[in-house]
């Protein structure tokens, strides 16, 4: 057959098979087991992954929000300018030389 990729196969069996044993079920019925997975084990994951990656980003911006303050004119300090206007978070004088990609990881 063309496209036919046996070892990806066998590897969908053996996790159907996988999701099957974690659903707890016993009457041999294999509908609706991906979907249970997506809601059970895989959509909690990768919603906690996504609130860990906000966090990192955030942490990552208050801290480049830091450094422009540090750099900032003392006689500024209290007068309602935002340092996180004006934010790079990755320049070249930081020693930094790769964009930041907030949404990107890896």
């Amino acid at each position: 057959m063309v496209g036919w990729d046996i070892n990806e196969q066998n590897k969908r069996t053996i996790f159907m098979q996988h999701m099957y044993e974690r659903s707890g079920r016993t009457n041999g019925l294999f509908t609706g087991l991906w979907q249970e997975f997506c809601l059970k084990e895989a959509g909690p994951y990768c919603k906690e992954m996504w609130f860990e990656q906000q966090r990192a980003i955030k942490d990552f911006l208050d801290q480049a929000a830091f450094r422009q303050l540090e750099k900032m004119d003392p006689n500024l300090i209290g007068t309602g300018v935002d340092a996180r206007e004006d934010v790079s978070p990755c320049s070249k004088e930081d020693g930094c030389t790769e964009e930041f990609v907030p949404t990107l990881h890896d």
